[in-house]
């Protein structure tokens, strides 16, 4: 398989799961998203806006262009996940459009140099973790109802 074809797979499963996830979490009592944890960040709310500046830092790295404005939002959670799917959908755009020999070549981000798919799978991969520690939180909240499978699994059994 070549990694343009392994990119372009994994960034609509990015893309996909970002989706599923929210779709979710839009069924959600607004005080769910503000509740305090014991996580990596403090609320899902927290998480998703790691989530999306990262996505955006990442992605400014690829694409070798200005870096994003990374400022916490208060109490938007509607906002936060328009631009979480926004900046997936970009990702889409952005990274399907990259030849073979562009994927390959190497970009510098703060303290490291890699080949731009590696970040690619690096910051999908990223997603993938928070996702998953969101619908823990989720379930510790006493969440139970609909919680989604949005393994790389998933997306391709809805492939097919």
């Amino acid at each position: 398989m070549s990694v343009k074809k392994l990119i372009s797979s994994y960034v609509h499963y990015n893309h996909w799961a970002n989706e599923t996830l929210t779709r979710w979490l839009k069924s959600f009592d607004n005080e769910l998203f503000y509740r305090e944890t014991h996580s990596s960040f403090r609320s899902i709310d927290l998480t998703l806006q790691h989530m999306k500046n990262a996505q955006n830092f990442w992605l400014s790295v690829i694409t070798e262009t200005k870096r994003p404005d990374e400022t916490i939002k208060v109490h938007a959670i509607g906002e936060v996940i328009q631009e979480l799917l926004a900046g997936s959908q970009r990702m889409i755009e952005t990274f399907t459009a990259y030849t073979e020999a562009e994927l390959q070549q190497p970009v510098q981000s703060d303290n490291m140099k890699q080949s731009r798919y590696e970040f690619m799978l690096h910051m999908i991969n990223h997603n993938s973790y928070h996702r998953g520690q969101i619908i823990t939180i989720s379930r510790s909240f006493g969440v139970t109802n609909n919680i989604p499978e949005t393994d790389y699994e998933a997306f391709l059994w809805g492939q097919q």
